[in-house]
C-alpha cells in the first residue's frame, strides 16, 4: 500500500462522510489497481474513516432536514449509491414518522402557496407532482392535498 495514496484517503474520508462506491471512484482516479481496493477499504474501515452505518444515518438526515427529501428519493440515492439491504431498512430509524408527515405537509402548502395561475385541479396536479418530485409516496401526498384543495 502507497502511504501517500492512503493519506489522501484518509483526508478525502475526514473531510466528509463517504461510502465504499465514492472511495473506489477516487482511487480509480489515483490508479489504484482493484486488486488493492480490499486493502485500503479495510484500513479505512479499522481506523474509522470509513462507516457505511454512519454515512447512511448522516445521509438521511441532512437529506431529510434540508433539502426535505421523502423516503422514495433518499432510499433511491442510497440503493444507487450501492448501500446493502440491511443498512437500507434502518436508515429511517432516527427520523420520526411525525416528522416526516408534518414535514411533507408544510412543503405541500408552501407549494399550493407559490402557484399563483391555474384551475384549482392544475394547482392540485403541480403540487402532487411536486410532492413525488421530492421523494414523497403517491398515497401520503394524496392524503396531505385533500384539506389543501377541499
Amino acid at each position: 500500500m502507497n502511504s501517500e495514496i492512503l493519506q489522501k484517503l484518509a483526508r478525502y474520508c475526514a473531510y466528509q462522510e463517504r461510502c465504499v462506491q465514492e472511495l473506489e471512484q477516487k482511487m480509480k482516479t489515483f490508479e489504484v489497481s482493484p486488486t488493492e481496493y480490499a486493502e485500503y477499504l479495510n484500513w479505512l474501515r479499522e481506523n474509522n474513516y470509513l462507516n457505511e452505518a454512519r454515512f447512511v444515518e448522516i445521509f438521511v438526515r441532512s437529506k431529510f432536514n434540508q433539502k426535505s427529501w421523502g423516503r422514495t428519493k433518499i432510499n433511491y440515492e442510497l440503493r444507487k449509491r450501492g448501500i446493502s439491504a440491511s443498512l437500507l431498512a434502518s436508515a429511517w430509524d432516527g427520523i420520526d414518522d411525525a416528522d416526516y408527515i408534518e414535514k411533507a405537509r408544510i412543503l405541500l402548502k408552501k407549494k399550493r402557496d407559490e402557484i399563483k395561475t391555474g384551475t384549482s385541479p392544475q394547482r392540485y396536479q403541480k403540487c402532487y407532482n411536486f410532492g413525488l418530485s421530492k421523494g414523497y409516496e403517491s398515497s401520503l401526498v394524496r392524503e396531505l392535498l385533500k384539506p389543501l384543495f377541499a
